[in-house]
């Protein structure tokens, strides 16, 4: 079973009741949630439209290959009513995000391992502080704690 860290945000609709409902279905495809964030609230960045956001990040365990997971995650968004082909800047019933997938590094055309936006988002690194502090980023090999710190020193 491979450990990964999934980010976990939503802007639209009842935030709270989306990621209850995401957390629960993760949990139906031979997935083992491990370790829940707290749910930070935050302003939509990187031109998302709407209004705040719930950011936060969870540890589980599967046996489902990385491509085989985004799928999942991509069924699950689609479920809780985010349409398939969303424009980047719209707002999210939910948003799903292989952070980590184990140490491994993967760069395909649709899916890219650690995820390429980590190290510059305070919403993911929060959250994903708090539930794996000393995890090592395998591409740079710092700690989530540390990539944290270096956002908060720019700031």
């Amino acid at each position: 079973m491979a450990k990964v860290y999934l980010g976990i945000g939503t802007n639209r609709g009842n935030r709270e009741e989306n990621i209850k409902t995401a957390l629960e279905l993760l949990k139906s495809k031979n997935v083992k949630v491990n370790k829940i964030s707290s749910f930070f609230k935050t302003e939509p960045a990187e031109g998302v439209k709407g209004s705040y956001f719930l950011n936060g990040a969870a540890e589980i365990e599967t046996d489902l290959k990385p491509g085989a997971l985004l799928k999942f995650l991509k069924s699950m968004e689609e479920n809780l009513g985010r349409k398939k082909n969303h424009k980047k800047g719209d707002a999210r019933t939910i948003d799903l995000d292989i952070l980590f997938y184990d140490s491994l590094i993967l760069n395909k055309p649709n899916l890219i391992i650690p995820h390429p936006g980590l190290s510059k988002r305070k919403f993911v690194l929060e959250p994903l502080s708090e539930i794996a502090p000393t995890f090592r980023d395998p591409v740079t090999k710092k700690t989530v704690e540390k990539l944290l710190r270096e956002i908060d020193e720019n700031y």
